[in-house]
């Protein structure tokens, strides 16, 4: 599966974008506000070193850097993976940055944002939906690229939650649960503390009872690569760990009618949804139980390219309650 999705990232092509160049071409911005010279971060910082200081400890600014990022980058060319985690780098290269390089190289700045494009005019703010929302790229017979699935989405968390407002006639915004009173640090999967608030447990001695709280969209979601697997084992290391669940998606590469060229997409969606409630079963040997979320593919962690540490975040983990004994009477 992840042989397949880098191959199509690195096939697209440049194009012009109005927004977010959803990794088909470098973001070209407008004039910066109050007759500053650029949007460097530097500059935004001098009236809103709050806010600045805040987004250092982001995702947002080491979206290039990251390390999972770094590493699935080297099994192929990078500069459509990077011209999404850094809209306005220049270098597109994999490996390490050159000493002194701008915020610009290593993730998504201010900019990325807040800053209006070219000759546009308007509110300069950028919608969630551009980042979050797009299409698996549709290639013809000979590797080009047409153009996004409007049906097949890679990442779907935009229209997620556009569907769970709609069931639920709930009124908040990304922002109202991403940046709470303007936090610019926002949550996401490199703030495990927010996973872990958003997930909730409930273990009996023959099943694990699984939701979410407060998660207006697939649980996970986001990246196609993430999944969750639900373990257990004898011993409290986890040391003879077994999967007895996953929630995920499954990609293959066919036809999607009425699409008629081929391309990915997913043939199976076992991720939570909104409001659900997931029953696991528990094997009558296990002691332990934990939550595992994962950021990269189970063929990318089988590779070795990844240390467990790197690419899994443990969101529960908890000895299961003792079975209760069924005892036989007598006659």
């Amino acid at each position: 599966m992840s042989a397949l999705l880098l191959l199509t990232c690195s096939l697209l092509a440049t194009a012009p974008s109005p927004r977010f160049p959803q990794g088909t071409a470098r973001m070209e911005v407008g004039e910066a506000p109050h007759g500053l010279p650029d949007w460097s971060v530097s500059r935004c910082e001098g009236c809103h070193a709050e806010q600045v200081e805040s987004w250092r400890h982001s995702g947002h600014a080491t979206a290039r850097t990251d390390d999972v990022f770094q590493v699935a980058i080297t099994e192929d060319r990078p500069g459509w993976c990077v011209q999404c985690h850094a809209p306005l780098a220049r270098n597109l290269e994999r490996g390490a940055l050159p000493p002194n390089s701008p915020p610009e190289e290593h993730g998504v700045t201010c900019a990325g944002c807040h800053a209006p494009l070219g000759a546009a005019a308007g509110t300069p703010g950028m919608p969630c939906a551009g980042c979050h929302q797009f299409g698996f790229p549709v290639f013809d017979g000979r590797g080009r690229l047409q153009r996004l699935s409007d049906t097949q989405w890679q990442q779907d968390t935009a229209g997620e939650w556009r569907r769970w407002r709609a069931s639920t006639g709930d009124t908040r915004q990304c922002a109202d649960c991403h940046m709470p009173r303007g936090d610019h640090a926002m949550g996401g999967t490199r703030r495990s503390e927010a996973l872990k608030a958003a997930l909730v447990v409930e273990p009996s001695a023959s099943a694990l009872r699984i939701s979410t709280r407060e998660v207006g969209h697939g649980f996970p979601s986001g990246d196609v690569m993430r999944w969750v697997s639900v373990e257990v084992a004898d011993d409290a290391l986890f040391e003879s760990a077994r999967t007895v669940a996953t929630f995920g998606r499954r990609l293959a590469l066919r036809a999607w009618p009425p699409e008629t060229l081929i391309h990915l997409g997913a043939v199976e969606d076992t991720r939570l949804k909104p409001g659900e409630k997931r029953v696991v079963a528990i094997p009558g040997n296990a002691r332990y139980a934990r939550v595992v979320y994962h950021l990269v593919a189970r063929e990318q962690e089988d590779s070795g390219l990844y240390p467990e540490g790197l690419s899994r975040l443990v969101l529960w983990a908890e000895p299961l309650p003792p079975r209760t004994a069924t005892l036989e009477r007598k006659p």
